[in-house]
């Protein structure tokens, strides 16, 4: 079987009733009675007597008409007496009973559902659509060339573990094409993620490289609220297979879901003057890679790139399963510190002033004390990749004006979802480095700069990590024992020149390690500092693991 990349979105129908609630009222000479229309819920629609002349004789037939809401669509009527023409039609009459009454237009939300993705016949495959669109999710915006269709999707029921989630609405089905643009240097992000195959599904994502498109399939109505989804490739991760039953328009089978390979938000697409807003900004999908029967059909739909539109299709290859997006951060990279020496032995003796989310500090930077490279890690079954290998830290201590601070931080991460750490500081400041010998590494694009804060209080602990950097790969796992170290992204001001925060989210705990010592190795590196001139550091060690967190809550102690 085939793997090509694509991605699925999923579209869930969720059945909520609409309850209209029937409420007496007075019938004056005892032979007219009151019609009173409610909608249930009350968001769904409206629902109105076309014939307006309550109160009405017993046996009169009166017209009734509901018009369901945005996301929403008319499922039924009901009334605790009198009969309906049709009570499935959203235009039908209602015969009134001897008694006052409330006839309710019940509704359900349409919601994002499951959906099984075929792979497109390579033979077959039409000529790419070259249409320009732009595009803008929660994570930035771009402006790209549609391509080509690579996979389709149908609504599917699902069955996992004896529970059924049904079909979410017949009507929807997305096609997938490839995206073309011209800033396509890689961008990372760390997506927590919550759905049926896990509460704290942590995906590391990189794109885009899809563009998901509601499509009216042959035979079928117009999609309605269906949004269009950016997708992104997810990097490889380690997954137990599992077994679904799914059932879409095609076929019944039961497949074998494995790694996690797409994810997609809904996205605002612009095409020429036509904007396509976001209507379910909570709508998230993952895509999982499946293996099925094999199944060779045709399909003919419509969407916003073109009328009556074939694809030829084959296997099933991607399940995409309705998706709570917990968090997201842009993705930083695990890093590996050394122990270093300026061979200067000069401290830097700069100003700066330096403002995170604790508060503000004027501080002179100091010695070199670490230098950190982008770290390859394998905890357990988890292999975690370099995703950067351009960003470098040098670490340099700092002499702070005032007295320290004390806070109390939650952090979440690889080692633990609920750790607690008393932090002092700050003592040091992480600068972006770039690395020119050894190795060829272009300056750190998107890195911070972090304010450190030394470790005071924490849980014991005694992990063995394999790590693997640009020096090579150690001989022997490593031991990473409690932190000493907690890092927050920190704005930093040097004479007139103001360096931003990026990443706002994205924080570092640094672990101490124990491993192979194999140095001193001497790099030359550049930064701000030095007036950008070389720098030489001798290394020793390794002495540090550092790794990026999600900080949960932070207090401060008197």
């Amino acid at each position: 079987m085939k793997k090509k990349i694509f991605s699925i979105c999923l579209s869930v129908v969720v059945l909520v009733s609409l309850i209209a609630v029937l409420v007496p009222g007075c019938t004056g000479g005892g032979d007219t009675y009151e019609l009173t229309m409610a909608a249930n819920p009350a968001a769904g629609g409206t629902a109105t007597d076309e014939t307006g002349g309550s109160p009405y004789e017993e046996g009169a037939d009166v017209d009734i008409k509901a018009v369901p809401a945005d996301c929403y669509r008319f499922v039924n009527w009901s009334a605790p007496a009198g009969t309906f023409g049709n009570s499935t039609a959203a235009e039908t009459t209602f015969t009134m009973p001897a008694r006052d009454v409330t006839v309710t237009a019940n509704f359900e939300a349409i919601t994002l559902g499951h959906f099984k993705f075929y792979d497109v016949d390579d033979t077959s495959t039409p000529p790419p659509i070259g249409t320009e669109v732009q595009l803008e999710d929660q994570f930035g915006a771009i402006t790209a060339m549609v391509q080509e269709a690579i996979v389709f999707g149908n609504a599917a029921d699902k069955v996992h573990d004896d529970v059924l989630t049904p079909m979410s609405d017949p009507d929807h089905h997305l096609t997938l094409y490839r995206l073309e643009y011209e800033d396509d240097t890689p961008q990372y992000w760390v997506v927590g993620v919550k759905n049926q195959f896990g509460d704290n599904q942590e995906l590391t994502v990189t794109g885009p490289s899809w563009l998901a498109v509601p499509t009216t399939k042959a035979g079928h109505e117009e999609p309605v609220c269906l949004d269009h989804f950016l997708v992104y490739d997810v990097v490889p991760q380690t997954y137990e297979p599992v077994e679904v039953e799914l059932n879409d328009q095609f076929t019944q089978e039961t497949v074998t879901v494995y790694e996690p390979y797409f994810f997609a938000n809904p996205v605002k697409k612009t095409v020429g003057s036509e904007v396509t807003k976001i209507q379910n900004p909570d709508d998230h999908l993952v895509f999982y890679w499946i293996e099925g029967e094999s199944y060779e059909t045709s399909v003919q739909f419509d969407n916003q790139f073109g009328d009556e539109q074939t694809l030829a299709l084959t296997d099933p290859v991607l399940m995409a399963v309705p998706s709570e997006k917990i968090s997201f951060m842009k993705a930083l990279d695990h890093f590996k510190g050394y122990v270093a020496e300026d061979e200067t032995g000069l401290p830097i003796e700069e100003v700066v002033s330096l403002e995170d989310q604790f508060g503000t500090v004027n501080a002179m930077v100091g010695f070199a004390q670490f230098f950190f490279n982008p770290a390859a890690k394998l905890h357990g079954d988890v292999e975690t990749l370099i995703l950067n290998p351009d960003h470098h830290f040098t670490v340099y201590n700092l002499f702070c004006e005032g007295d320290p601070q004390t806070w109390q931080v939650g952090v979440t991460n690889q080692f633990g979802e609920d750790q607690v750490l008393t932090v002092e500081g700050p003592v040091a400041l992480a600068v972006p480095t770039q690395k020119l010998v050894p190795g060829d590494h272009e300056p750190p694009v998107g890195l911070d700069h972090y304010l450190l804060y030394a470790v005071t209080d924490s849980l014991p602990m005694e992990v063995e990590v394999s790590l693997q950097d640009q020096f090579g790969v150690e001989p022997e796992p490593a031991t990473v024992y409690a932190p000493t170290l907690f890092a927050n992204p920190v704005k930093k001001t040097l004479g007139g020149e103001v360096t931003e925060i990026v990443n706002p989210e994205a924080h570092l705990v640094f672990y101490p390690i124990n491993s192979a010592g194999l140095y001193p190795t001497p790099v030359l590196v550049s930064n701000q500092f030095r007036d950008e001139k070389v720098q030489t550091l001798n290394l020793y060690g390794p002495a540090l693991l550092g790794v990026p967190s999600g900080k949960l809550f932070f207090n401060p102690i008197d």
